[in-house]
């Protein structure tokens, strides 16, 4: 049996609702990872928080006393273990077309906070616009993806448009899709008329709700009720109504993106395995060339690249 090797760091993506783990070796290969349900979201105080990182990479730890300890994400929120400032959008504007920068920045905007781990663990900052619009957990993997000019885009809880220019962050949008689709689904009568999940093999139900988003914001509050009332008048069924759905939320998202990009062509997608089709699908009815990245890949390089311009 072969030695287990060495971990030089161990980098942590905590956000809401999940905690992953990655054990680097000194060249950065990962040579281990971990995930638990310990998301931020999931946990209140300090002590909650570092018996969670305890529990998953306590031993990672006890085993290789040299290792670093690193996190992006939700722990640096007001809500999280310990709140790390944004820095300002743009950093790394200083190194063109580079990334290095940015990575400088980051790290020299993170905050240390003391762990059971016999080590501080490093939680690395978000990033703010003077709109203003904030991410947490973005940056780093927009870090590791290598992608310094054009657009990136991040969907999730809240999806992202980010605007890379000469390997720093010129500017963002957020959009509210991915939690405005829980709350629809869980919190209104829309949704209790829905009792089916959406599916993208249903191509014109699909179309229809992207129809909806190019009609215009405006009528939005009355194309959801239409929505409804076609479920309870029998017009579509639950789970034609559930694509509509999906697709009228993810065409405003585009339609609005593209109004703030409008010289936008193609994108970068960070997104993961169930979201790519979905985002390929509309991109390509807005006729937008889509390129999708590995989300979890970028997020570990990102934390990797963070890490290296650490004191």
């Amino acid at each position: 049996m072969s030695p287990a090797p060495d971990i030089a760091l161990i980098g942590l993506d905590w956000g809401s609702t999940n905690l992953r783990a990655y054990a680097f070796d000194a060249a950065g290969n990962i040579v281990d990872r971990r995930q638990s349900d310990a998301g931020a979201l999931t946990l209140k105080g300090e002590s909650a928080f570092d018996a969670a990182l305890v529990a998953l990479v306590g031993d990672w730890a006890q085993l290789h006393l040299e290792a670093k300890v690193i996190a992006c994400g939700m722990v640096g929120a007001r809500t999280g273990w310990r709140e790390a400032p944004y820095v300002d959008c743009g950093a790394g504007a200083d190194l063109t077309r580079q990334l290095a920068a940015m990575e400088q920045s980051l790290a020299a905007g993170a905050i240390r906070v003391a762990s059971s781990l016999g080590r501080p663990l490093t939680i690395i900052p978000g990033m703010k616009s003077s709109e203003p619009d904030v991410m947490r957990g973005e940056e780093t993997q927009i870090v590791g993806s290598g992608v310094a000019d054009g657009i990136v885009v991040c969907p999730g809880t809240h999806s992202k448009w980010v605007q890379m220019s000469a390997g720093h962050v010129e500017s963002f949008a957020t959009f509210f899709t991915g939690e405005m689709h829980a709350l629809i689904r869980g919190h209104s009568s829309v949704g209790k008329a829905l009792n089916a999940a959406p599916t993208l093999d249903d191509g014109p139900s699909f179309h229809l709700g992207l129809s909806y988003a190019r009609t215009g914001a405006a009528s939005w509050l009355h194309d959801l009720f239409v929505m409804r009332a076609a479920v309870v008048t029998g017009a579509k069924t639950p789970g034609q109504i559930s694509t509509v759905l999906s697709g009228w939320l993810l065409g405003c998202e585009f339609a609005a993106a593209l109004a703030m990009y409008p010289e936008a062509q193609e994108f970068h997608l960070l997104a993961s395995d169930a979201l790519v089709p979905w985002y390929e699908r509309t991109a390509e009815a807005f006729g937008v060339k889509v390129s999708a990245l590995d989300s979890a890949a970028a997020t570990a390089r990102g934390l990797w690249r963070v890490a290296q311009h650490l004191n």
